[in-house]
């Protein structure tokens, strides 16, 4: 195999993409800084498929790619159970929640704590969850992501540790260079910049990967070669090519227990069960309820069941040419720059530089979102002009990005952060959904969920490292984060209970805005009889349950098609499509404008 290198053609390409990003950027300067909610909500006026696109190119980042293909050259497909438990989560979220935040009609999801509880509590989480969310995790995410997108440029180059470039080291002059152009057009255009380039972003990003797929599997030789080549080099075939693992021992920790706790646990445990963050930022810039949800239905299924299989592909590809790597991460760039041909080439490249960008901007438009409208206009800045919002947003875009940039040196394995940014915030999923449904719940609930994730799990994180525990796999990931969770309701409903509830006043006011309804609502459903439908009840669980089951099957029936096994795949889409159809039905608007 021929290593590939950039050709004149290769740049050329390169420099288009970049030239074109830039000019949408520029062109859409004028209306994204009319005012803040142009510039962080694209003034609430989004369709579905922009909405939906837009979030699944934010989470195409550099990044995926890198970790689904570790993934599967450290333990096998099954292993990326680790995201696709959030398939679930997304599903529920489409039917309970993504009617809700809209309804809201708030700017970042931080507001929406004084929407819901009361009193300096709220004000003081308000402010946390700004910090944390907005500027330290935000960090985090930036920063792993561009050690990513530093993974496979230095790569793919062939640099080495002592390449300099004007002066600086490989991975310093590259992680300077994608500062610059992700900054940019994020600076100037706001969201509208973001979601406009996400949507070109996705389809060049998706097109470089399933070619790279397709050129890695020929180079590989196919599934029979790739599978005696696997078998060669040490690795377990039946494991490696396992969807999901097989049954075994409830008692003992292991592939299949592991499984359990990823799709019984950890899905409703994120902090991302109800939809919050940066996606939430696209439902409320949705034009109304109804773009909201498709809009977060189409992301789901796009981001579960289409996109991963031609990472996987490469994993597979790549473990059958270089064996084993001492960092399976850099499989995905080992393989571009063995199989992809000029031209070709510098539109791979360019498309993770899409995939990149499109998360970048988003992370840094949203943490800009969050320290603007939730630090500074809430508690620094009072009543000041929109222009001088405007600048304060432009000028904290560049300040994260500074800080991310410097963070990713400190990145090393991407999939451990991760699994941390879940095991962290495992203990807020629950009283996430129950602060929707339940009255009672009020800030004191969020805030000590929110310290018990934390305080456990660092404690674990040490007992893990102990001898005292001999490696006991109860203290790690994700087990760990079972325990998190569920030590969590313990203390957020014992402390809710002990804790004054929200004023009566404030409670009605939420309540006529979002009318979430259900039983933990009862007793506030007759005080507010010109409310939105509710967005709860049978309807609702029927959508739920034909959503998973349409997505899973479809997950299943697209690898099987793509692994070659005809057959199942055909029954399992069959299955799909059947789902699919019930779904349907059941989204048809109902006669009673209550019902479901």
């Amino acid at each position: 195999m021929a290593n590939a290198h950039l050709t004149v053609l290769d740049v050329l390409i390169i420099a288009a993409y970049l030239v074109i990003s830039f000019a949408i950027g520029i062109g859409l300067r004028k209306r994204a800084t009319r005012n803040t909610e142009e510039y962080f909500v694209s003034g609430r006026s989004l369709p579905w498929w922009l909405i939906g696109t837009s979030m699944v190119a934010t989470t195409f980042a550099a990044d995926t790619p890198l970790v689904v293909s570790g993934l599967v050259a450290k333990g096998g497909i099954w292993q990326n159970w680790l995201w696709w438990q959030w398939g679930i989560g997304g599903i529920v979220t489409v039917f309970l929640f993504s009617h809700l935040w809209h309804r809201a009609r708030i700017t970042t999801d931080a507001e929406f704590v004084e929407l819901r509880y009361d009193g300096k509590p709220a004000a003081v989480l308000r402010c946390y969850r700004a910090i944390w969310f907005g500027i330290l995790q935000n960090v985090l995410i930036i920063a792993w992501v561009m050690k990513a997108m530093v993974k496979i440029v230095v790569v793919i180059m062939g640099w080495d540790e002592t390449k300099t470039i004007v002066g600086m080291d490989a991975e310093s002059f590259t992680v300077l260079v994608l500062f610059i152009v992700t900054v940019g057009y994020t600076t100037i255009s706001g969201l509208w910049g973001v979601v406009i380039t996400d949507f070109f972003q996705f389809i060049l990003a998706m097109g470089g990967c399933v070619a790279t797929a397709v050129l890695a599997f020929r180079a590989a030789g196919g599934w029979g070669p790739i599978r005696e080549a696997i078998a060669a080099h040490g690795f377990s075939v039946d494991g490696t090519f396992r969807i999901v693992p097989n049954v075994d021992s409830l008692a003992a920790a292991n592939p299949f227990t592991e499984f359990l706790v990823l799709v019984l646990v950890v899905w409703w445990a994120s902090y991302t069960i109800d939809g919050g963050g940066y996606l939430a930022q696209r439902l409320f810039a949705a034009k109304n309820e109804r773009h909201s949800v498709f809009g977060y239905l189409w992301f789901s299924v796009a981001h579960v069941a289409l996109r991963p299989w031609p990472w996987i592909v490469v994993g597979l590809s790549g473990m059958a040419l270089f064996g084993k790597v001492d960092d399976p991460e850099r499989l995905y760039p080992m393989v571009m720059r063995a199989v992809l041909t000029p031209g070709l080439f510098g539109l791979v490249l360019a498309s993770f530089f899409a995939a990149f960008m499109s998360t970048e901007s988003t992370q840094l438009n949203w943490g800009s979102s969050l320290v603007v409208n939730d630090l500074l206009r809430r508690f620094v800045w009072k009543g000041k002009t929109e222009r001088r919002y405007l600048v304060a947003a432009q000028i904290s875009v560049i300040v994260l990005a500074v800080i991310g940039a410097l963070a990713s040196f400190a990145v090393k394995d991407i999939s451990f952060a991760w699994k941390l940014i879940i095991s962290v915030t495992a203990g807020v999923g629950s009283v996430y959904v129950a602060r929707w449904y339940w009255w009672r719940v009020n800030a004191w609930s969020e805030i000590s969920a929110m310290a018990t994730a934390l305080v456990a799990t660092l404690a674990l994180g040490i007992c893990s490292e102990s001898s005292r525990f001999g490696g006991a796999a109860w203290v790690r990931f994700p087990y760990s984060t079972a325990l998190t969770a569920f030590g969590a309701i313990l203390v957020w409903i014992t402390v809710t209970l002990l804790t004054r509830p929200v004023g009566r006043d404030h409670l009605n006011r939420f309540y006529e805005r979002c009318h979430p309804g259900g039983p933990g609502w009862r007793a506030f459903k007759s005080e507010a009889p010109g409310a939105a439908p509710e967005v709860s009840g049978p309807r609702t669980a029927i959508r739920i349950v034909c959503g998973i089951a349409a997505l899973y099957l479809a997950l299943f029936g697209i690898g099987n098609l793509v692994l070659g096994r005809q057959a199942p795949a055909l029954a399992l889409l069959a299955g799909a499509f059947a789902a699919g159809f019930a779904l349907f039905i059941a989204m048809r608007p109902s006669r009673s404008p209550r019902e479901g």
